[in-house]
């Protein structure tokens, strides 16, 4: 996690029955069928938009993500991935402070105590839950990749 960006980046691995060839197009299909604003692939590299203010339900595995990049590494058989959580902050703090200065202006001094955790809660809990679903997302994404090789039945 790269705090001074605001960035997430991971990976994960695809097997040998994956043909890394055909993958991208097939994750970006993934992305399109999430309802990602723009995907654009170029080669092995697949950039996109989402984030929250699309008309998408909030257990889409992109809103808390603005934009993003997947990358398919078939000498490592990985799936690399960066995502951008910028907004996601953005957002949670703001929503803190406007409920800081109401609490202020209404005088309802012990909300204030609380204004930490909530900002907690918003963005740090809305993280680990996105990132847990994203990785997720892109896990069934190789697992349904029509490109995987049919395995022979166990004798």
């Amino acid at each position: 996690m790269n705090w001074k960006s605001l960035t997430l980046e991971g990976s994960i691995y695809f097997g040998e029955d994956t043909d890394p060839d055909k993958l991208a197009s097939h994750l970006a299909d993934c992305l399109h069928q999430a309802r990602a604003d723009e995907v654009n692939v170029d080669g092995n590299r697949i950039a996109y938009t989402a984030g929250m203010f699309r008309m998408v339900g909030s257990w889409n595995p992109l809103v808390p993500f603005r934009y993003g990049e997947l990358t398919v590494d078939p000498v490592n058989r990985q799936v690399r991935y960066k995502v951008g959580f910028r907004q996601l902050v953005v957002v949670g703090t703001v929503m803190v402070i406007f409920l800081f200065a109401f609490s202020w202006l209404s005088h309802a001094w012990q909300m204030l105590i609380f204004m930490p955790l909530m900002w907690l809660w918003l963005v740090g809990g809305n993280l680990a839950v996105g990132v847990v679903r994203f990785q997720g997302f892109v896990s069934r994404s190789i697992e349904s990749s029509p490109c995987r090789a049919a395995r022979a039945p166990l004798a």
